[in-house]
């Protein structure tokens, strides 16, 4: 979804250990209030936004790593920034889970394909990439961490399952995995063999299904939630970055460089049509009280808006916003979008009803995934 940096972990191909370190008392925090989460990515922090002020209201600190450079790496480690990317809540809203990728993806996951195939990574296509990953499950009231899960390789995203039982999420591999982790334990459950170069999980509505976007097979892997066992794997469009749940029992499939939304069948598994944008998306959900589709353009710095309809989706307008759009998120009454922008270090409010960016908050530097909490639901 964002521009994909290489670490010097990843450029020189060693092996590397990896321990936290976090600042003692500055992510301790408490949120009782209607909130948005925002992961800065440089900036290594949480920017926490009441949504009654639409302010940041507090910041939470996420931990740096140490890492230990073995053969063939320059220098001998330290401390560094492993780019927090994107964040989920458990259905109890109690706890946020925050992927560690360890390199940046400002600007396109679609260029890890680049670097693949034309053998710039690794001695080629066959390599797998060497970066170790990781999750981090902290107290959604206090910012306090409960749980650091190191992984053998790069992790886009980590989704609680809507029981709330289960963590997800997949490795950036030629054979890529998806992980399965006890959500209450952090004792790893199950291995799935998927397509390669996974990026983004996500759950059906219902729960029974996992979709996993397989950026360099041009496919979404159908998982069935209970037994673990791949149903079916979907021909979609040019390098999906992402599946989330749409209107009319569809899943939003982003295309980066289709330049695409695929439209994914839930009961089916199978796509049924394909939207072309005439941009690269950033990310695509769904506005259920307006009955839309809104997708992020980082490099047109705006957001699109299509009505769905009986004969398909009508595209109903832009709105221009921030530098780099990247993630979206919708208050409960749908009236609000929030969108991070990835090169302005803000998040634009925008009026949906007018489709009009009604105000930027300054957020961390390079700000990127969004989740939304209410006190209504803890």
């Amino acid at each position: 979804m964002k521009k994909f940096r290489l670490s010097l972990a990843v450029l020189f191909g060693s092996a590397i250990m990896i321990s936290s370190c976090q600042k003692d008392g500055t992510n301790i925090t408490q949120v009782n209030f209607d909130a948005a989460y925002v992961v800065n990515g440089e900036s290594n922090t949480i920017s926490v936004i009441n949504l009654s002020t639409n302010k940041v209201d507090k910041t939470i600190d996420l931990p740096q790593f140490q890492v230990t450079s073995g053969m063939g790496m320059m220098g001998s480690g330290g401390m560094v920034n492993m780019w927090p990317h994107h964040i989920s809540l458990s259905p109890d809203k109690s706890k946020i889970a925050v992927s560690f990728p360890g390199s940046n993806f400002n600007g396109g996951a679609g260029m890890m394909v680049s670097s693949f195939t034309s053998g710039n990574m690794m001695g080629g296509t066959s390599a797998n990439i060497p970066t170790q990953g990781k999750i981090v499950i902290l107290d959604a009231v206090s910012g306090a961490i409960l749980k650091e899960i190191a992984l053998e390789g790069i992790a886009f995203n980590v989704a609680f399952s809507p029981d709330g039982k289960e963590l997800w999420t997949a490795l950036m591999m030629i054979t890529g995995k998806v992980l399965v982790f006890d959500a209450s334990t952090y004792a790893l459950l199950n291995t799935i063999t998927v397509g390669q170069l996974p990026t983004e999980v996500s759950f059906s509505d219902d729960g029974k299904k996992v979709f996993v976007a397989n950026g360099m097979s041009n496919s979404v892997s159908v998982i069935d939630a209970a037994t673990k066992k791949v149903l079916e794997t979907a021909a979609v469009g040019n390098y999906p970055v992402g599946a989330w749940p749409g209107m009319g029992g569809m899943m939003y499939v982003n295309n980066e460089k289709g330049q695409s939304i695929s439209m994914l069948d839930v009961m089916t598994n199978m796509m049924t049509n394909t939207l072309q944008l005439g941009f690269t998306p950033g990310m695509a959900i769904r506005n259920t009280m307006m009955n839309q589709m809104w997708v992020s353009d980082p490099i047109g710095s705006q957001v699109h808006m299509w009505t769905a309809g009986n004969t398909g989706y009508m595209h109903g307008g832009a709105v221009p916003v921030g530098n780099g759009a990247s993630a979206l998120a919708f208050n409960k009454s749908g009236t609000l979008c929030y969108v991070t922008n990835q090169t302005d270090g803000t998040v634009s409010v925008v009026d949906v009803p007018n489709l009009k960016e009604i105000m930027k908050i300054t957020v961390g530097k390079k700000p990127n995934g969004i989740v939304m909490r209410y006190k209504s639901n803890f």
